[in-house]
């Protein structure tokens, strides 16, 4: 632009050399060619302002592409990492999926061994009343064979004491129909 300029300033002023009048024209003309020359220098400093803008908005550019690139670095490297990140959940979730199938087949397993142990403990339980009955029916039967042993004993003192003649206490033997000797208890 500032080229621009410059080159229509100076056909503007080579042209009015070349036809060049004398006196009051001639005022004028220099009048003219200073004016120019003011307008060349504001075209040229306005010129040099646009380059100077030109140049930090070019610098302002540059950083912002390297910005830009150091942020597209960055986005990639973040992108792997939640690929990664996605890959790793997904590869526990299914660890867990397969835990949780897991702990239920205990969790099941463990309600069978439950069920299997309360009926052993009614078995026992049962086992063990039927133990107590058997042990009070075994005691009582011994009970009663010491009981009788000793009837048998008293019977065979006295039956032996009626075979040798002695006579036999009217308070413990009883003859009955058949003449059989019943202990009285």
């Amino acid at each position: 632009m500032a080229g621009f300029g410059a080159g229509a300033v100076l056909s503007r002023l080579l042209g009015s050399m070349a036809n060049r009048p004398s006196g009051k024209r001639a005022d004028d003309l220099h009048h003219r060619i200073r004016a120019m020359d003011a307008d060349l220098r504001v075209i040229q400093r306005t010129s040099d302002e646009f380059k100077a803008e030109r140049d930090a908005l070019t610098t302002e550019l540059a950083k912002t592409t390297a910005e830009l690139t150091a942020l597209k670095e960055l986005s990639s490297e973040h992108a792997e990492i939640v690929r990664k990140l996605k890959a790793n959940i997904q590869h526990e979730c299914a660890k867990t999926s397969k835990l949780r199938l897991e702990l239920a087949d205990r969790a099941e397993e463990m309600v069978r061994t439950h069920v299997q142990l309360r009926e052993v403990k009614t078995e026992l339980g049962v086992s063990a009343v039927g133990l107590n009955v058997d042990t009070d029916q075994i005691a009582r039967l011994e009970r009663e064979r010491d009981e009788m042993s000793t009837q048998v004993a008293a019977l065979s003192k006295e039956m032996a004491a009626l075979h040798r003649g002695k006579p036999a206490s009217a308070s413990s033997l009883v003859l009955d129909g058949d003449d059989d000797l019943l202990v009285d208890c």
